[in-house]
């Protein structure tokens, strides 16, 4: 788009939010996001892997359609390994990728959370024009360890979450250490890769912003000891590095449990040597960042 389309649109927006039209910024939004939305939901399966490093069971049925890694494949599986009631939870989403949209298409219903106000409104008016049968809840909040269970289970905290999803990219590990985990049978998380394999956890920082420094959320192994407390065991790695999956200890015999050991993988797209360098540095002189 060019800049000076940018900046109108902007404007646009700006005059629409600041004169409360809710209405006409729902309209805003679709029209903006329509075709984005419509190419991500046809999109075809990409069973392209990400690295062949220390691969798992799992990693056999990886494949790519909405998520935004293989995502989509691993979720397909482990739900064919498991009953379940086609009801999920996500926490931190973009308006036309996430890891529960493939499971939106195929009949699901439940609950997106997230800070963001125009994806929230966004995916609410794609939903409706795309899905008008889907039962989905859409929350535009911040989450917090203080918020977190009123969030995702509202008055009702006896429903059954076959699949959970986060990505916040800061408070990762306190929000799960808080949630009331016993109603959900299938945990997928995002872990900070620069961290390594070493216990780490960014310190509870409430209104911290990302950035792409490295410093955010936890490691892999902080979060798989964490959720092992809770009954809740891992079982592998998508390709890129990016999302753990857990199963509630109800299921692990479905499965080959495995350690962080045997499915980390180093960071090694995107980012230049000169990049990963400063980003090392910072890990290492930051004071943001708690070892457990």
């Amino acid at each position: 788009m060019k800049q000076s389309k940018k900046t109108i649109v902007r404007l646009l927006q700006k005059t629409l939010i600041n004169n409360g039209h809710s209405y006409l910024l729902k309209i805003f939004f679709f029209l903006r996001s329509f075709k984005k939305f419509k190419r991500s939901i046809n999109t075809q399966k990409n069973f392209s892997i990400f690295s062949k490093q220390n691969l798992n069971e799992i990693n056999n049925f990886e494949y790519k359609i909405t998520s935004q890694n293989n995502e989509d494949g691993i979720i397909d599986y482990i739900f064919t390994k498991i009953p379940n009631n086609k009801y999920f939870c996500e926490i931190g989403f973009s308006y036309y990728e996430f890891n529960s949209l493939n499971l939106i298409k195929n009949g699901w219903s439940g609950k997106l959370i997230d800070a963001n106000k125009n994806d929230a409104l966004a995916l609410e008016t794609n939903l409706s024009f795309f899905f008008p049968k889907a039962r989905i809840e859409i929350l535009n909040n911040f989450v917090t360890k203080d918020n977190i269970n009123d969030l995702v289970y509202g008055e009702n905290k006896k429903n059954i979450i076959d699949f959970f999803s986060i990505d916040i990219d800061g408070n990762d590990y306190w929000v799960l250490k808080n949630l009331d985990l016993n109603s959900i049978n299938v945990i997928c998380c995002e872990y900070n890769n620069w961290l390594g394999n070493d216990r780490i956890t960014m310190k509870y920082i409430e209104d911290k912003e990302f950035k792409d420094d490295g410093i955010f959320g936890a490691s892999l192994s902080a979060i798989t000891e964490l959720l092992n407390l809770k009954d809740f065991y891992l079982i592998g790695v998508e390709s890129s590095g990016t999302n753990a999956f857990f199963v509630n200890k109800r299921f692990k015999d479905k499965f080959k449990i495995v350690s962080p050991d045997d499915c980390y993988k180093s960071v090694n797209r995107f980012y230049s040597e000169e990049k990963k360098r400063m980003i090392y540095k910072n890990i290492k002189n930051s004071k943001l960042l708690q070892y457990l």
